[in-house]
This record gives structure tokens, sequence and C-alpha cells, in this order.
């Protein structure tokens, strides 16, 4: 899936409703391609009428933001602006609320934010790749819109381990998520973004 220049707020795919059903725990798996460029960049976000900024990615040139329930987890020294085809996958899980970082394959580092411990993702929120929600399905900002490559976006309503995260890259092939399917995406784009089969 391509997000091109320039940045629009028209370039979005969204599913909505996207969750059934309250996560207390979650794994967020996904190949991505990102070109040199300004400021942040929102990968994803999950909004509901409780919350705007219910789940968030947000990329920087050298650390990655994960949101839980408007709670940061901050990975730094993590750089995915070299313009070549990288695999990442985010784990959380409210037991503990510690989120686990993996890229290419290889475990990089965990954070802990005690106020996402007993939190869950509210279900029938809508999700959208490329752009932050201030409001559930739009409320967007261009100067926070992807522009780069996505494929194979799938998650999970459990925390992956590291062998079968490790398996995704070796394999270079994302299964499908229980929560999230990549394939239901492919027909949920708006604007100029497009889809390239292999």
């Amino acid at each position: 899936m391509v997000f091109p220049e320039p940045r629009s707020t028209e370039n979005y795919a969204m599913k909505n409703p996207a969750i059934a059903s309250d996560l207390s725990q979650l794994s967020l798996c996904f190949f991505i391609k990102l070109v040199q460029d300004q400021g942040d960049q929102i990968f994803v976000s999950y909004a509901t009428k409780h919350q705007d900024n219910d789940m968030i990615i947000e990329i920087y040139p050298t650390q990655t933001y994960f949101y839980v329930g408007n709670e940061l987890f901050r990975f730094t020294s993590t750089n995915l602006y070299d313009d070549t085809w990288q695999h990442v996958c985010l784990t959380w899980g409210n037991t503990q609320g510690v989120t686990k970082l993996y890229k290419d394959g290889q475990f990089t580092g965990q954070e802990t934010n005690l106020a996402t411990k007993n939190y869950a993702l509210k279900a029938g929120g809508s999700l959208v790749l490329g752009q932050e929600q201030d409001s559930v399905g739009g409320g967007f900002d261009r100067d926070q819109t992807l522009h780069g490559r996505l494929a194979s976006v799938n998650m999970w309503d459990k925390v992956l381990s590291e062998s079968d995260i490790a398996a995704q890259y070796t394999n270079c092939s994302v299964p499908h998520g229980s929560v999230i399917n990549w394939s239901a995406f492919k027909n949920l784009t708006h604007g100029s973004v497009t889809v390239e089969e292999p």
C-alpha cells in the first residue's frame, strides 16, 4: 500500500468498526518502508468515542512512540527512515503495562507504563492507517500524514512470542491477525493511496 507525496489528509485507509471486543493485550506487526521526511508520521491510529488516542504509532527519525489509552511508550534509537523495507512488531499487555518493540525479527527493547496496567482498548472504534484521528474517523492533520509504503498489517488479541515474531521476519510473511487482517484494508483506501500486489 503506497502513501504518496504530497502528504494529504485525503490519503488513508480506514476500517470502522475495527475491533469487535475489548483488548487487554495485543500484538501489531507490519512491514514498512519510509523515505527521509520531516517531522513525525502517523502509521496507525485507533479512536473510540471514549478516547481518540486509544492506540497510536507515531514515527520520528530517531524514535518511535506507541500510545495506549493516550499513555506514551517511547522507544529511542529506532531508525525506520532508511528507504528499505523493515519488519516491525509491537506487543502490549495490561497485566504489567509492558510494551515490547521488535525490528526485523529482533527484540530491540521494552518500556513500562503503569498507567496502562488493567487498561483495555474499547471495541467498536475506527482504525486508520496513515493518519492520526482527533475524532472517530476524522480530525486529520496534514503534518502527521504517512509518506511511505505499508504491507502485511495484522493485529492479534494476544502477546506473540519472540520466536513467532522472528519467524515472520525470516519467512518475510505475517500471518493473518485475529483482530485486524491486512486483506480487509485493500478495499478500504481513500485519496491517492494505491495498492500494489507483489
